[in-house]
């Protein structure tokens, strides 16, 4: 038996974009306010790297603000939509600056200005912010966990791997989708290309290396999970031979039952026919009882066989059994889960989570499908 609590499209959607935000009630903007934006936007934006998921331009138009608090960067079904990490943390900055001034893009910087509705705002958080918006880039952070660093901001969960960074001194240029004056020409150009290019080849080595062990991972993609209980069933079935010593009381009480009756042999044939084999049998006959033990011997009890269930999950999730990691899905297809009572959470960050709650039981198969394409913000 499977509960899920259904979640429709209004659900999914019930918030206000920073921009209404903003416009209605700014009295909610604050450090704490701002600080939350940073933490759940980078931690979207991480796994987005991570997984090659394109996403919206950064803009106080597309972070929804959920009616629980928690910002959302809306996704894009855009595959050729361009972003950097460098320019992302630009665009994310100039949100919460507009937040707090109302200004889009930035005029100037926070530090020693006058901020309406300000509670007060940490010099460190002013110069986290002003530092993102600098006008020269290369004094701007260029990756989110220098970001975080500069914020003092601890990860949520555990780190993502991200795809190895380019050999070059130089960080590349910040692609951002805010209007921003052009670089001047430098003399190496030249050599910058010899860069760029060079960094597109490591690039493309660790794409490869994604595809090869997400396909090694699908032929992984069935996880066992076994009771406690199962244990000792499984430790006690090599038991089963004990009742190999049987053999010999039961053949000490089938030669006894062999050996004709003394009345019916000859009285003069009596003492010498005799074998002595019976005669050390005859004490034995009290355990003829064991018998039994021979007819039925006591089998190994198999491990009780669970539940599969497969996972029909678009366009991807991560998956958590009983609060333990089982990974991503896809690849991860199925799940075979020992009798008894599991709950399942199903995570995409840019969506609320589901949680399933399942009764598994011997033998069953169950299909648990999630589409949270369908649930997308046109």
């Amino acid at each position: 038996m499977m509960t899920s609590t259904p979640v429709t499209q209004q659900q999914q959607t019930d918030g206000r974009t920073v921009r209404e935000v903003v416009e209605f009630n700014q009295e909610l903007v604050n450090e704490v306010w701002c600080r939350r934006i940073f933490r759940q936007i980078l931690q979207s934006l991480e796994l987005q790297y991570a997984m090659q998921m394109p996403h919206r331009p950064i803009s106080p138009d597309t972070i929804l603000v959920l009616d629980s608090g928690d910002p959302m960067l809306l996704p894009s079904q855009d595959v050729s939509t361009a972003w950097s990490e460098a320019g992302d943390l630009h665009d994310l900055a100039a949100v919460v600056h507009y937040a707090i001034t109302r200004e889009y893009p930035p005029a100037a910087p926070l530090l020693g200005r006058t901020l309406e509705f300000s509670d007060g705002y940490s010099d460190t958080f002013v110069a986290a912010v002003d530092r993102c918006l600098a006008p020269d880039p290369q004094q701007r952070p260029h990756t989110i966990e220098q970001l975080r660093n500069l914020l003092g901001i601890v990860p949520l969960g555990p780190a993502i791997p991200t795809q190895p960074a380019a050999p070059a001194p130089q960080p590349e240029p910040a692609v951002s989708f805010l209007t921003e004056a052009a670089p001047a020409a430098e003399p190496g150009g030249l050599k910058r290309w010899l860069l760029l290019i060079a960094a597109a080849t490591v690039l493309l080595g660790a794409l490869g290396a994604l595809l090869a062990l997400l396909h090694q991972a699908d032929s992984r993609d069935t996880v066992t999970l076994a009771l406690p209980g199962d244990t000792p069933a499984a430790q006690e079935s090599p038991a089963s031979p004990v009742p190999d010593a049987a053999p010999p009381v039961a053949t000490a009480g089938a030669a006894a039952e062999a050996a004709p009756p003394s009345s019916e042999l000859p009285p003069d044939l009596v003492p010498d026919t005799a074998p002595p084999a019976a005669v050390a049998a005859a004490p034995t006959t009290p355990a003829a009882p064991a018998a039994p033990v021979q007819a039925e011997p006591s089998r190994p009890v198999p491990a009780a066989a669970g539940a599969t269930y497969k996972l029909v999950i678009k366009p991807w999730a991560m998956v958590q059994v009983d609060g333990v990691d089982r990974g991503a899905s896809p690849p991860l297809k199925r799940l075979t889960l020992a009798p008894g009572q599991h709950t399942i959470r199903i995570m995409n960050p840019n969506f609320p989570e589901h949680t399933v709650t399942v009764n598994a039981v011997k033998g069953a198969s169950t299909t648990i499908e999630m589409d949270f394409s369908e649930e997308e913000t046109p």
